[in-house]
C-alpha cells in the first residue's frame, strides 16, 4: 500500500486540499480509516482527527441531597 501511496501522491494531496477532515478524505478516497491515517503521516498531511462529541458541552451542577420527610 505504500508504494500506491507513493505515486499517487499528487492526487491524494489534491484530494486532501480540499477535505476538512481525517474522515472525509477517507470517505472521499474510499481508504479504511487505518490506511488514511498511514497516508496522513508518509505524506505529512495536515489533517485532524475528527472526533465528535457525543452531545453539546455541559456544566457540573450540584445537585441537593433528598430530604426525608415524616
Amino acid at each position: 500500500m505504500t508504494s500506491e501511496i507513493q505515486t499517487r501522491a499528487d492526487e491524494l494531496r489534491a484530494i486532501a486540499a480540499k477535505c476538512r477532515t481525517l474522515n472525509d478524505f477517507a470517505r472521499v478516497t474510499g481508504f479504511p480509516m487505518e490506511i488514511a491515517r498511514h497516508t496522513r503521516d508518509i505524506l505529512a498531511l495536515n489533517l485532524p482527527d475528527a472526533r465528535l462529541r457525543a452531545g453539546p458541552a455541559t456544566e457540573a451542577k450540584a445537585v441537593p441531597k433528598p430530604v426525608k420527610r415524616k
